[in-house]
């Protein structure tokens, strides 16, 4: 039987669907959709051939477990490490779509990493989030072989939600480790997966692996956060896009609210006139407020 209300929440699941932009198009929510993978695919693109910069391609694990590391001839020795974690459901995406940011840091003197995972339903989203922890001690290593002193990271969509890992992952992390980290970004993603993980339209045939205890068991809205005091030195900002569904937006404050009351130094803010796609496209625009945004937290 029909149920509108499953419908509409669907579409509240389904950024695409609120979007302002292309609303001359027969299917606006395709038309946002198919304009992203263009356009950041291009940015990937011109960085090798038009903007001169290097890249390094490297791995951290099996399948997908890649990751690329961006720099030019003037990045210094010891530069800033930025780290940028893809959204996509945990299902679909990769780093060609995902570099869009990396110009306009690298310009800057940091070196970006962006790395790619395994995806659902080749692995579970539990599986996934483990592998996720991986990843983290990984960049580490890394972070400490090229004798990079401070980390920024930045999560997109469904990244974002992976990225709140390193606040959970006591295996992964260390007062230590937590010390280089400058910042992390949670951009536009979901913390709750109470809802979604039963809409067909988000997790076809159960792709993502869960049951009701294992969406609850990998929310980061409900973890209990123990390792407040080791990033005590870390800034936390929960970004929404004005133009995303109230239930994204509202999950990103709710998420910012648990996490200043747990005793994280978190914000929360909304981008105006931005969605959920051109904020992250518009990453490649040097004095675009997003990309200025990324780059003066440094100087917060």
């Amino acid at each position: 039987m029909y149920n509108p209300k499953s419908k509409d929440l669907d579409r509240e699941y389904f950024p695409s669907y609120h979007t302002t932009r292309f609303q001359d198009q027969p299917e606006p929510n395709m038309a946002v959709q198919e304009h992203f993978i263009r356009l950041t695919q291009q940015h990937e693109r011109d960085l090798t051939e038009k903007q001169g910069i290097s890249v390094d391609h490297l791995r951290y694990g099996g399948g997908r477990r890649l990751v690329d590391v961006f720099y030019n001839e003037s990045t210094p020795d010891h530069a800033p490490l930025f780290v940028f974690v893809h959204g996509g459901y945990w299902q679909m995406l990769d780093k060609s779509s995902s570099c869009s940011l990396v110009g306009p840091l690298v310009r800057r003197g940091y070196r970006v990493a962006v790395m790619d995972y395994n995806l659902c339903p080749d692995v579970t989203l539990e599986k996934l989030m483990k592998e996720f922890s991986g990843f983290i001690s990984w960049i580490f290593d890394y972070a400490e072989l090229t004798n990079v002193l401070e980390v920024t990271f930045a999560g997109h969509s469904a990244g974002a939600h992976l990225l709140a890992q390193i606040l959970h992952s006591q295996e992964a992390m260390s007062p230590q480790r937590s010390k280089k980290v400058w910042a992390l970004v949670f951009l536009c993603g979901v913390y709750d997966l109470r809802e979604l993980y039963n809409l067909e339209s988000v997790n076809p045939k159960n792709i993502l692996g869960l049951s009701q205890q294992s969406a609850e068991t990998l929310s980061p809205m409900l973890w209990e956060y123990t390792d407040v005091a080791i990033w005590s030195s870390t800034k936390l900002y929960v970004v929404a896009a004005e133009h995303d569904s109230t239930t994204f937006i509202e999950q990103s404050r709710r998420f910012a609210e648990l996490l200043k009351k747990t005793g994280f130094r978190a914000s929360f803010k909304v981008f105006s006139k931005y969605d959920h796609f051109d904020i992250i496209e518009e990453t490649a625009i040097d004095e675009s407020e997003v990309s200025k945004f990324l780059r003066n937290i440094r100087m917060d």
